[in-house]
């Protein structure tokens, strides 16, 4: 016989979570890190950012970057687990990345993040106690038709991205003009609960990896430019992982391969 007075274990019961938001954060994050990988990936990348900003002058941008990096690996690595509380997490880290892309130059950056925002990481928020709860059921994947028309779309942003930033002196146009255009329409399907994301979130982050090479080389290696360049390269990780390991992988496909069934 169960007491009454015993509190409930703290989770997600029909879809829906049963504490308040605080035990909720916590519990999304505990979640999280029982996965050795995401520990792993997080520990690694905080302490590689903690000795990079000790390292090098402190200022008030190499700070900004320094909260931002720990802060945003941490909302990769939930969302590579499935977990909502990176909408939370993300909108932190979009304030720090959007300042510090301005500072760079990368004018579509400053828009990608602001995309995101609005894209993922507020609907993650105001859908807080009920979108991890029904996870596996909402994932889906892009059938072939669909892989058409997003590269199709990539393209065209592409294009139109790069001629504006021309026009706009942003400081390399070629490549963040391409991590416009992968990131938005990425958000997109990310909002829709297509697992294909991470593959786009994949060629993204190589994609990024190169504009901070490039920024590095043309504007010089600073505390912020490591940083930067290092946050990409741990995000490349996250990528790897949600796309190959995560359950919103095995879930679309999962969901994808019960569909087929049934149109047999």
């Amino acid at each position: 016989m169960v007491n009454a007075t015993e509190k409930p274990v703290l989770g997600y019961v029909d879809g829906k979570f049963n504490g308040n938001w605080f035990q909720w954060v916590y519990w999304e994050i505990k979640e999280t890190f029982k996965s050795k990988a995401a520990l792993g990936i997080w520990l690694f990348g905080t302490g590689f950012q903690l000795a990079n900003f000790l390292a090098n002058p402190i200022n008030w941008v190499s700070t900004l970057t320094l909260l931002a990096s720990i802060i945003g690996l941490l909302c990769t690595v939930c969302m590579m687990r499935g977990k909502a509380v990176n909408g939370f997490l993300g909108a932190v880290s979009v304030v720090g990345f959007v300042v510090v892309n301005f500072v760079s130059g990368h004018w579509w950056s400053v828009l990608d993040q602001l995309i995101f925002l609005c894209a993922i990481d507020i609907p993650l928020m105001i859908a807080w106690k009920t979108w991890s709860g029904n996870f596996e059921k909402k994932a889906r994947t892009l059938n072939k038709k669909g892989w058409i028309i997003t590269l199709i779309a990539i393209a065209i942003a592409w294009v139109a991205l790069y001629f504006v930033g021309l026009a706009l002196h942003d400081t390399a146009p070629l490549v963040d003009s391409l991590v416009l255009a992968i990131g938005a329409i990425a958000s997109v399907l990310c909002a829709l609960h297509y697992n294909n994301t991470y593959t786009l979130w994949l060629a993204e982050d190589v994609v990024n990896i190169l504009l901070w090479i490039s920024t590095a080389i043309h504007m010089g290696i600073t505390g912020s430019t490591v940083a930067m360049l290092v946050t990409t390269i741990m995000y490349l990780f996250t990528a790897i992982y949600g796309k190959f390991i995560s359950p919103a992988w095995k879930a679309g496909n999962n969901n994808k391969q019960a569909s087929l069934k049934n149109n047999i």
